[in-house]
């Protein structure tokens, strides 16, 4: 099954990998407000369900344009960090659709991309670094 793939990652069985966004998007209920859990500048921490643990999938705002070369710089600066005091990095999503948009008063059609770029960490349900920092 699908959640296996993350699952072993928690487990410390595989190493953190490209993870489909089908996967992402059942977990978090398709993104729904009711598993929001944070919201920065640059996008949305949604909690992900899996069987017996949880995740955070961060998902980057579509209204930025998405330079590719520091999305994968980040990817790759995540995937050395292993601390014990550091949230783990189990994975990336970099998923890229076609989407036909009708012109308006025309019969023609404009085919666009919509690009999601996820990051998924393991979840740590004990607030946020914040709480720690100021006490």
């Amino acid at each position: 099954m699908e959640y296996d793939m993350l699952e072993q990652i928690l487990e410390g069985k595989e190493k953190p990998t490209n993870l489909p966004f089908a996967l992402l998007q059942k977990i978090t209920d398709d993104f729904s407000e009711e598993r929001e859990i944070g919201q920065g500048g640059f996008g949305t921490v949604y909690k992900g369900v899996l069987r017996n643990r949880n995740v955070a999938v961060k998902r980057i705002m579509n209204n930025y344009t998405i330079d590719e070369k520091l999305f994968y710089r980040e990817v790759n600066s995540l995937l050395k960090v292993n601390h014990k005091n550091v949230v783990r990095f189990l994975g990336f999503c970099a998923n890229t659709e076609q989407a036909a948009i009708k012109i308006e008063g025309k019969k023609e059609y404009i085919y666009a991309e919509i690009r999601e770029r996820l990051l998924c960490f393991e979840y740590v349900s004990n607030g946020n670094l914040q709480n720690y920092i100021t006490g």
